[in-house]
């Protein structure tokens, strides 16, 4: 959960890692630094777990939210959240899980990760990059979901919280809607018919491959000018 903003402090960069332009100033005041760091492209960088919740039925557990400083951009994602310093991932995902739903599972209940995504979004303003892990947790029904938990940021950007049937999510994607992880409709058609097979996949959006690659490489001019003309439609926004 966020600190109250007066109480925040931003966590020291790492050697030589200095703020990326399209970062701004006061990303500390906008972002958690308590999860986020500067890394060494000089953005604001996160490890984050999530799960994926699918009953027998093939029934899957998503939330929809907004960027809450362009209520415009709208989309799905799987529950979940930024990982504590010193954080297992499988122990931060369901300690992610039971605040955002009220479900309240151990970490050896879920398989996985069943795969794993970079992603570079902006977000209240702050170019940002994450790295995912996506766990598994099959359920034999659908159950009641409790937002009691919610922090202040994600009352203010999720607007809705419930159990999409499989005809839910691919009318969502017929009609454009962005959906994230991308591939996430494929990936539950694929575990509801016949399970996990043991195989991590990769997840990340190839359009985020080639930002992270131009990151790397040193070519950041080049990766932000496409991240931002692309902002307005499509961007990995998964802050919650």
């Amino acid at each position: 959960m966020s600190r109250p903003r007066a109480a925040r402090q931003a966590r020291p960069p790492g050697p030589g890692h200095r703020r990326h332009p399209a970062v701004p100033e006061d990303w500390a005041e906008i972002l958690d630094p308590a999860e986020w760091r500067l890394g060494p492209d000089g953005l604001p960088f996160r490890r984050a777990a999530r799960v994926l919740a699918l009953t027998a039925q093939g029934q899957v557990l998503l939330m929809e939210g907004h960027d809450v400083a362009d209520p415009e951009h709208r989309w799905i994602f799987t529950p979940g959240g930024g990982l504590r310093p010193g954080e297992e991932a499988a122990a931060g995902a369901v300690r992610e899980l039971a605040e955002e739903t009220g479900l309240r599972v151990e970490p050896g209940d879920l398989e996985g990760p069943i795969a794993q995504r970079d992603a570079v979004f902006r977000f209240a303003r702050v170019v940002c990059r994450q790295h995912e892990s996506l766990f598994l947790l099959r359920l034999p029904a659908t159950t009641d979901l409790d937002a009691a938990g919610w922090t202040a940021l994600e009352r203010e950007a999720v607007d809705s919280m419930r159990w999409w049937g499989a005809a839910d999510l691919e009318q969502a994607r017929r009609q454009g809607r962005e959906i994230y992880p991308v591939a996430l409709p494929g990936l539950v058609a694929e575990l509801a018919a016949g399970g996990w097979d043991g195989r991590p996949r990769d997840l990340t959006d190839p359009v985020d491959a080639r930002d992270l690659a131009g990151l790397a490489g040193g070519h950041e001019e080049t990766a932000m000018r496409s991240r931002s003309v692309r902002d307005g439609a499509m961007t990995g926004g998964d802050e919650a």
